[in-house]
């Protein structure tokens, strides 16, 4: 079958990243954060290939949609999902989709853990709550420690299954930034305050990708990486100094060249007639915004045959037009695979920076349009 364009997703990288992760930290068991489709990979996949081949049993997802996505398509895996946002507990007909599908929702409002412990069919969830520590996003708040204690106690419940908090400033150093620092510390206020009230914590965990590559916070139960398992460095390019992460994009965005032909200096190409900077050859690209391909991508660098193009005029729905010099003419030809990323080392990093957005994003923009493709070995 004849991809139009694709994104090729090597699984053994994915098996290589996260046992980078578990040399950063050893004694830690994976969450493995697999919302928005995997970060735009593709989730079954993903979590079938994490379960199967590298053991991990815990997922994080954003809605109770993709919980559920990953308990009707993988009914056989014996693994844990927590819904971290989404997690729509006021709607009555979710009662049962927790209690059949086992899904753990994280907890971040007192109505939350209000509404689970007052409701008997509940009485054996796992509770997980989720504190606001400095995010100041979704989390309990501290003020709340005692009122909280108290219900978990008039209602029998001795320990919490899954204890976290989220770092707001994950792409900054660990130590020596003041949010950062301000957050580790109030969670520990958390964690002394339930054991010192008799409250037992099975599990905990602080860390997300930033946090684990400057192997910080690595020391509690679980680690929740998320970026990193997918290879992109989380931190700012002025901190990578303090990183220890080696990990590799997992991904390689592919198309193909549907045409070139020459154009002088101002000729005009595509919507709004865009003029041409210089002399040269043009190859139209079988990818658009309709595939997920922005048009804030205009502008940006891509590479063919080793010769530099640059994304001009708008990108369309279905197309968008590489500029390159006069003298790539005969190395750049219709029909030949083009590589948007994943060709070298560094690629994905340059066009994020190119284009002013972030790996995150650009991965989870690719739409349906473009299948996903795995594959064991090098891509």
């Amino acid at each position: 079958m004849k991809f139009r364009s694709r994104l090729v997703v090597d699984l053994n990288q994915l098996g290589e990243n996260h046992q980078l992760i578990k040399d950063l930290a050893p004694q830690a068991q994976t969450l493995f954060m697999v919302k928005a489709d995997g970060y735009g990979h593709g989730m079954i996949p993903l979590v079938r290939f994490a379960f199967l081949e590298l053991g991990i049993k815990e997922f994080g997802c954003a809605s109770v949609f993709e919980a559920l996505r990953i308990r009707e398509e993988l009914p056989d895996l014996d693994v844990d999902i927590y819904v971290f946002s989404d997690i729509q507990l006021e709607l009555q007909e979710n009662v049962g989709v927790y209690l059949e599908k086992r899904l753990i929702p994280v907890l971040s409002n007192v109505s939350e853990i209000n509404y689970i412990l007052t409701h008997p069919e509940f009485s054996h969830l796992p509770l997980c709550l989720k504190f606001n520590t400095g995010m100041n996003r979704l989390g309990l708040s501290l003020d709340d420690l005692e009122d909280i204690v108290d219900v978990l106690k008039k209602y029998g419940r001795k320990s919490v299954y899954h204890l976290m908090t989220h770092y707001a400033n994950g792409s900054f150093p660990m130590v020596g930034n003041l949010r950062n620092e301000w957050q580790r510390a109030r969670f520990y206020e958390v964690k002394d305050f339930l054991r010192t009230n008799g409250i037992m914590i099975e599990r905990s965990s602080m860390a997300n990708s930033g946090a684990i590559e400057q192997k910080m916070n690595v020391d509690e139960t679980h680690v929740r990486p998320g970026l990193m398992m997918y290879g992109p460095s989380s931190l700012n390019d002025e901190y990578k100094m303090h990183s220890h992460w080696k990990g590799k994009v997992i991904s390689k965005l592919e198309t193909y060249i549907v045409r070139t032909f020459d154009v002088k200096k101002g000729t005009p190409i595509g919507y709004c007639s865009t003029p041409c900077p210089h002399d040269g050859v043009v190859a139209i690209l079988a990818l658009g915004y309709g595939d997920g391909f922005s048009t804030r991508y205009v502008g940006a660098s891509l590479y063919h045959q080793g010769f530099k193009g640059t994304i001009t005029g708008r990108v369309n729905m279905d197309m968008a037009q590489v500029l390159f010099p006069v003298e790539a003419r005969s190395k750049i030809k219709a029909h030949e695979m083009f590589t948007i990323w994943g060709q070298t080392e560094g690629d994905l990093k340059q066009f994020s920076d190119e284009t002013k957005t972030i790996p995150y994003e650009i991965f989870c923009s690719l739409l349906p349009r473009v299948p996903r493709v795995y594959e064991i070995g090098g891509i």
